[in-house]
């Protein structure tokens, strides 16, 4: 999901995806299996960051460093920081949903889609 806030002349992206998941981990060098390892106090700046780093990845534009990206999330309003978890929300229910359920006695084993 992507974000785009309009701070004075400038824009400013991010996009929650499967990159901005990896780029947290390395940032904090753990796997996507610990993530839980990531300190509770920074994992939303941490986050926040790693999406505007694949937003602008995609853009070819040079990221905010993480310092100013903390002080930036501190000055959001209320209505853009809303869409900010709006769009970490709506990611996580993806990922939740993508499990394809196979209808039971309904699996092909032929190679040309007929029962066998």
């Amino acid at each position: 999901m992507t974000v785009e806030l309009r701070k004075r002349l400038r824009r400013v992206g991010f996009r929650f995806d499967a990159l901005a998941a990896w780029l947290l981990c390395q940032q904090y060098k753990v796997d996507l299996d610990g993530m839980d390892k990531i300190p509770k106090d920074e994992y939303i700046n941490s986050w926040v960051w790693s999406a505007h780093r694949s937003y602008c990845m995609l853009k070819y534009k040079k990221p905010i460093q993480y310092e100013q990206m903390k002080r930036f999330i501190n000055r959001l309003h209320k209505s853009e920081w809303d869409m900010l978890l709006k769009a970490m929300t709506m990611v996580r229910s993806e990922s939740k949903d993508d499990k394809k359920k196979v209808q039971p006695g309904g699996n092909s084993l032929s190679q040309d889609g007929r029962q066998g």
